[in-house]
């Protein structure tokens, strides 16, 4: 079956390493053929060609966008429209006779994919991958019976955790919701560095967004002792919000944090590091909470979103619910070593148990599978 997928941004953040992650699986496995369609040229169109996948270039609009305001929405939903509907019609061209056996979409934040099933009369897979409205304030450019239509007709809506299946479920009771959890690659590290004794070295990797609380963060690390505490920030994201950063890192004298945007050190970065921040807001999953774990660091996370789920609190990691919690979670990792290498070492247990990607591709061919079946009683009854 050939299966086209929709990604609507070209670079290699979680989202596009998962589904990377996915079409290497599916090509591997030989039973499907995967072919992209992607808004630009960027890392992840290079990683495709190494490859040899098929990918195509065309905008993809996003359906949702942050609300800050009715006049402003209004006008943005205007010009929204009339660019999905053109891009439709450029999809429905470059695809009517290319033989599409399904369209998986690999985001909730657009329904390009699911239009163009319409248009296709092909099925439609839609993966959930984020709490768009409570993380990101997002709302919908349509109509809500419109929006509900397109879940609910779709064959299934993948979710990437427990909490997002539940919210959505909530959300379209008539959807066909299941949780399948996203899986990273187990990756050869550098040698562990060691650190200064006394000194714990804090990562947090993330796209720079206020709902992922990085000024939290840097709130609480103002209040540890600096000469014992450090912290640094990977990921690129809200411009505006990174000035702010720099800006609170400057005002306070921070000289313990580093920020050093969005970077391909990840696995330089996890090596040199004690443990492992995952601090996001109605997080739906975290990719990079797994990688922390596949890394044998213990993990801090904030008691939101899929993030419980995978820090199991005294288990592989400790939970806190603000920011006095986070203080004493560092406080007792760092006055206790020898807990909080047992943490680690049970967190990179359940990552090989449960959030790899071999097994994430292998629940997704079990799936397409169960789908294609069902697709051809369909028709066989028709």
């Amino acid at each position: 079956m050939k299966i086209l997928f929709i990604s609507h941004y070209d670079n290699m953040y979680g989202a596009n390493r998962a589904l990377l992650s996915l079409m290497l699986g599916l090509k591997a496995a030989g039973e499907h053929e995967p072919l992209a369609v992607i808004p630009a040229e960027g890392e992840f169109t290079r990683r495709l060609k190494e490859e040899g996948i098929e990918y195509h270039i065309c905008p993809v609009t996003q359906w949702q966008a942050i609300y800050r305001g009715p006049l402003s929405f209004a006008l943005k939903r205007a010009k929204r429209r009339r660019r999905i509907e053109k891009e439709l019609e450029t999809l429905y061209a470059l695809f009517k006779d290319a033989g599409i056996g399904l369209i998986h979409s690999n985001s909730s934040v657009v329904g390009t994919g699911a239009m163009l099933a319409e248009r296709l009369g092909c099925p439609h897979v839609w993966h959930i991958r984020e709490f768009s409205e409570e993380h990101y304030g997002m709302k919908y450019f349509y109509p809500l019976r419109r929006v509900r239509s397109l879940y609910e007709k779709a064959e299934c809506l993948v979710t990437i955790s427990e909490a997002l299946r539940e919210n959505y479920e909530k959300r379209y009771p008539a959807a066909h919701v299941i949780r399948i959890y996203d899986g990273a690659e187990e990756q050869p590290l550098p040698e562990r560095t060691a650190g200064e004794e006394r000194h714990l070295r804090c990562l947090y990797v993330a796209y720079l967004f206020p709902k992922k609380h990085q000024l939290e963060l840097l709130e609480a690390f103002e209040e540890l002792d600096r000469k014992e505490y450090s912290l640094i920030l990977a990921g690129g994201g809200d411009a505006s919000y990174e000035k702010k950063l720099r800006a609170y890192i400057e005002k306070q004298g921070l000289t313990n944090v580093e920020l050093c945007g969005f970077t391909d050190r990840i696995p330089e970065l996890l090596s040199r590091s004690d443990v492992g921040i995952m601090a996001s807001e109605y997080e739906g999953f975290g990719l990079v909470t797994v990688e922390y774990m596949l890394a044998g660091l213990p993990v801090v996370g904030f008691d939101s979103g899929a993030t419980p789920e995978l820090v199991r609190q005294d288990l592989n990691g400790m939970i806190y619910k603000d920011r006095e919690g986070l203080k004493e979670a560092l406080r007792k990792l760092k006055s206790d070593p020898g807990l909080a290498h047992k943490l680690g070492e049970a967190g990179r247990k359940r990552a090989k148990e449960c959030f790899l990607s071999g097994r994430n591709t292998a629940e997704m061919i079990k799936l397409y599978h169960t789908l294609e079946e069902g697709i051809a009683k369909k028709l066989s009854h028709g």
